[in-house]
């Protein structure tokens, strides 16, 4: 890590290493040198997106539900969805990244909350079962290997141990054949098989196991398949300011962890080429442009609490954040805070 910190500071050193490797290289490091760690610790990160967060007196004791959920809590018949308890997630990085114990704890005690509602073959009893498992098997991933990058585990061993074995059989059953025909149905959203090549790939890391690593790469592959010569990430047969920004997350995040080093340059080229194309769609201002959008910002669908769905402006900024600190792009990092100054959108 010292060897990176002094490649990111002194650019005659980075243009050195660059003379064997592309430009945008952060992916050609090894998994453990280019630990998302690095970057959710980041000062630019946590002054805009990972903010510290204050965490209820008595997160101990109450329910650990999250929106929806807690009304399903009270009365069986609403709808749930296990997808939203990934907000544990957001806890668990704050918490890392600010020092935060009982930040971390609180998020934790959210993914367990929804791993305690887990069946026996790995499946959940709540709406859009597949595609919310596969973000809680995300989230908690990610968190328990953020946790281990940051020496912290032991502290938050019980959860850790809670967490573990629920993990993996959620993560099988996703990659299972019983779910071949569900998966295959998803692929009109691009993000959707970048989230659950991460939540495979994730999990494999935490367990050491092949077969969800082969199936992490397929999934990958079949992503970056779909990807546009024009560097979209197709959602609904078109191109989606928001969702976009989506699938250049999970596919970064994925260039992070993968220690294959062809895996890894895969990503970043697609990386780059999304990249270019999202810049594309924000003015000066920081405003993103929705014309054509086939899912956010012109009515088209509602979310789960049945609100319309619009640009996602933090989510546009983290694309740009993370593409800022993984290729030293101090624009890209600008961008961002515009986007997230101005959270605005404009149809042109």
């Amino acid at each position: 890590m010292k060897e990176m910190r002094l490649i990111r500071r002194f650019p005659v050193m980075r243009a050195l290493m660059g003379l064997g490797m592309m430009a945008c290289g952060m992916f050609l490091l090894t998994a453990e040198e280019s630990h998302e760690y690095d970057y959710v610790r980041s000062a630019p990160c946590k002054e805009l997106l990972v903010k510290p967060r204050r965490v209820p007196d008595d997160w101990r004791t109450r329910t650990a539900a999250v929106s929806l959920n807690q009304a399903w809590e009270k009365d069986r018949s609403q709808p749930w969805f296990v997808e939203l308890q990934r907000d544990g997630a957001r806890w668990v990085e704050a918490g890392i990244a600010h020092g935060h114990q009982d930040c971390v704890g609180w998020g934790l005690r959210q993914l367990e909350w929804g791993f305690a509602r887990m069946k026996q073959d790995g499946s959940f009893d709540c709406g859009d079962p597949f595609h919310s498992a596969s973000f809680l098997v995300e989230s908690t991933a990610r968190s328990l290997l953020l946790l281990r990058a940051s020496g912290q585990e032991q502290v938050h061993a019980a959860s850790v141990r809670q967490l573990m074995l629920p993990l993996l059989t959620c993560s099988r059953w996703l990659a299972s054949p019983a779910n071949e025909k569900t998966a295959a149905k998803q692929r009109i959203y691009t993000h959707r098989r970048f989230v659950l090549a991460c939540a495979m790939l994730q999990t494999s890391q935490l367990h050491d196991d092949e077969p969800l690593r082969r199936s992490a790469a397929l999934m990958l592959r079949d992503g970056l398949g779909m990807q546009r010569q024009d560097g979209v990430f197709p959602e609904k047969g078109g191109h989606d300011s928001s969702y976009h920004a989506v699938s250049l997350i999970y596919l970064q995040r994925y260039g992070w962890t993968v220690e294959d080093a062809g895996q890894r340059r895969d990503c970043d080229a697609a990386a780059r080429r999304g990249v270019a194309w999202l810049r594309g769609r924000i003015d000066d201002q920081g405003r993103v442009n929705v014309a054509g959008n086939t899912r956010t910002g012109q009515q088209q669908e509602v979310g789960r609490s049945g609100v319309l769905k619009q640009v996602n402006f933090p989510e546009v900024a983290t694309a740009l954040m993370m593409h800022a600190y993984r290729c030293d792009d101090p624009a890209a990092g600008e961008m961002a805070r515009r986007v997230l100054r101005e959270r605005s959108v404009i149809s042109r």
